[in-house]
């Protein structure tokens, strides 16, 4: 028993040491995939998130450097119409007083399509 105990006590020590080498770095690192919203101006988006003001006129979110118009607020919701624009990718943020979000980005698609959606009265 003594023998089998100075035997895998050694084995198990140098186990632990390989297991806890570093591995290899690896220099190249997968490019970060960038999340893009596209659609025409008009268009409706509903914008999901937290800490909006239930008073719609308190919110402001802006295409790039035009200002949106928003529809309706919740506090987890904005629902907003999209600004005319040029064909492109512009950042959208919202801010509420002086807080204001990370940057989105939207595609202005260079159709002049427009999509319309119903939406349901609350009560």
């Amino acid at each position: 028993m003594k023998n089998l105990k100075l035997f895998v006590i050694p084995i198990t020590l140098v186990l632990c040491m390989f297991a806890c080498t570093p591995k290899e770095k690896n220099d190249q690192k997968a490019p970060l995939a960038k999340v893009t919203v596209s659609g025409n101006a008009g268009n409706f988006i509903r914008i999901k998130g937290r800490g909006f003001s239930t008073n719609k006129l308190e919110n402001t979110v802006a295409f790039g450097d035009v200002r949106a118009v928003v529809l309706d607020a919740t506090p987890q919701y904005l629902l907003v119409q999209v600004p005319p624009h040029k064909t492109g990718v512009v950042p959208v943020t919202v801010a509420v007083g002086a807080e204001s979000s990370n940057p989105m980005m939207f595609e202005y698609n260079n159709s002049n399509v427009l999509l319309a959606v119903a939406i349901p009265a609350r009560r």
